[in-house]
């Protein structure tokens, strides 16, 4: 009984893997009846086509409910099923063209576009060297009827891919700086995480929170307060490498992620963000500062407790005095105590 509730749970949160297993179900339903009915007639090679295809999309839905690779999935049910969909007319007679508008159609919902052009070609190619037509009127009207379905399949399918885009860009985007949001943030801490606890490797989160911001919005408005948070997040996204990554976390709070990053690599990252934002982040009434709590990733850390410990470091670097950077462990990194070392011989 349980199995039911898991499958609505996995097709509504995956939209190609629903649609790998209804076509793997459609082709069940409606494939296996001709099977049988040719190899009855004695037709062994159209009843191996058919049961080639039908073995195709089970194993395909098989696979992509187990590992979750969906587009791969997708891609291996468009090759095999073009592939004999352009030799069907050559084993079918005429009543192979029959198969081919489904098949164009679902490769569009399967694979990537420009795979379903490619498999597309294919079928219309292989049709025309084996389809018995009758005359060239024929072949070139199956020529520019499947050429029709193509491209109103791609319009269709571009269109439905530019509305998924805005629609994940809303739900994981800030609309006022662009940045990833919180929701957006959590997805890819528990990333990092799952990564940390396979290989091992450091990461660095810090919260960064925009000193005396509510006099900004106090004084000069609201607008002025959204005009200094994007250019806040235009300045971090420029100085920060690729792969580190910055979140909105609310207000004018910000979150950034340092994966595979020790501490020495974290404090050089963020000192160097804090020169940007001294230099260039400024309001109505002059420069912005910003202070900075980071947080090593530890043994036994889910994402609310690093980020916990974040935040009180910048408690810390708000209680002592702002514009600054701290980490939640008191310890030195071996770049900060080298430094310390070189101050003290200096001193002497």
């Amino acid at each position: 009984m349980r199995l039911v509730p898991q499958l609505i749970v996995r097709i509504g949160a995956d939209m190609r893997l629903a649609m790998i297993l209804l076509f793997a179900s459609l082709t069940v339903v409606s494939v296996i009846p001709f099977a049988i009915f040719r190899a009855l007639q004695g037709d062994w090679v159209a009843a191996a086509v058919d049961t080639l295809m039908v073995l195709t999309m089970l194993g395909n839905a098989a696979f992509a409910w187990v590992t979750g690779r969906t587009l791969l999935a997708g891609s291996i049910n468009a090759v095999v099923v073009s592939a004999t969909c352009a030799v069907l007319p050559g084993v079918l007679g005429m009543t192979g063209l029959f198969w081919i508008y489904t098949v164009l159609l679902a490769n569009f919902m399967l694979a990537p576009r420009w795979l379903a052009v490619s498999c597309g070609l294919l079928i219309t190619i292989g049709a025309l060297l084996t389809a018995p037509f009758p005359n060239a009127v024929a072949a070139t009207a199956f020529v520019v009827s499947t050429a029709l379905v193509m491209l109103y399949a791609f319009i269709f399918a571009s269109l439905t891919e530019y509305q998924r885009q805005r629609l994940v860009g809303l739900a994981t985007r800030d609309p006022l700086t662009g940045v990833a949001n919180r929701r957006s943030m959590e997805v890819e801490l528990a990333e990092v995480l799952r990564t940390h606890h396979a290989q091992a490797q450091p990461a660095a989160l810090a919260v960064v929170d925009l000193d005396h911001f509510k006099r900004i919005n106090d004084l000069h408005g609201h607008d002025a307060g959204d005009r200094v948070l994007q250019a806040f997040a235009q300045l971090v996204e420029h100085c920060i490498r690729k792969r580190d990554r910055l979140f909105r976390f609310g207000g004018e709070e910000f979150v950034l992620l340092f994966p595979a990053t020790d501490r020495d690599g974290a404090r050089a990252a963020l000192e160097k963000v804090q020169r940007e934002l001294r230099g260039n982040l400024a309001g109505p009434d002059g420069p912005v500062t910003v202070s900075i709590g980071a947080a090593m990733l530890e043994p036994g850390d889910d994402w609310p407790a690093w980020l916990s410990r974040a935040d009180q470091a910048l408690y810390l670097a708000k209680r002592s005095g702002r514009d600054q950077v701290r980490f939640d462990d008191p310890r030195p990194s071996p770049g900060e105590r080298r430094l310390q070392l070189v101050a003290t011989q200096g001193g002497h």
